[in-house]
């Protein structure tokens, strides 16, 4: 199987895919320098690119089982989003599943201590969406149907994730009803 992590860092949630999968080939990308520069597993099956999800999917015919993007839509200049979940289901294979969890807007304090961390480490104008946001755009970008399930991750309430059916998102796409 293939596993495509978008926005990878340097590396850190790779290290956690590769012993989910073990059985994977991975790959990381990130429009950093030195994406997965502090990883620290077995690199015979995984490999890091200085890309962006548009160009990767121009460049490489290679398309992925699972496609994952992990607390990294906030980066992405807000009116891009939509184009760059496009490109994300570029890279996902036909029967292919996309994951996108982000860290949504909430009134608590975890949530404020999260934005101004991110804030002053990053220095990026970050856009948290809130989490009717982050579905509304999920289903302008992938259609209703293909959103197969939403969850929370422990041990914060802001972690939300959607899993994304790239079968469910073409057919909706074909008829040009997304």
């Amino acid at each position: 199987s293939s596993v495509l992590e978008i926005g990878c860092g340097e590396g850190a949630v790779t290290e956690r895919l590769a012993a989910a999968f073990p059985a994977a080939v991975l790959t990381g990308i990130d429009i950093c320098a030195q994406p997965g520069r502090q990883y620290r597993g077995d690199r015979s099956r995984v490999r890091f690119l200085p890309t962006s999800a548009a160009d990767l999917a121009a460049t490489e015919p290679t398309r992925y089982q699972l496609v994952i993007i992990s607390d990294v839509l906030h980066h992405v200049p807000y009116p891009e989003w939509g184009h760059f979940l496009a490109s994300a289901l570029d890279l996902v294979t036909e029967d292919g599943t996309l994951i996108l969890k982000e860290w949504v807007r909430e009134r608590t304090p975890v949530y404020l201590l999260g934005y101004l961390s991110d804030r002053l480490i990053t220095g990026d104008r970050i856009r948290y969406p809130a989490e009717p946001e982050l579905r509304l755009l999920a289903e302008d970008s992938f259609g209703r149907d293909a959103i197969s399930s939403a969850f929370r991750i422990r041990p914060w309430h802001c972690n939300f994730a959607l899993v994304i059916s790239a079968n469910a998102s073409r057919k909706v796409n074909d008829r040009g009803l997304a």
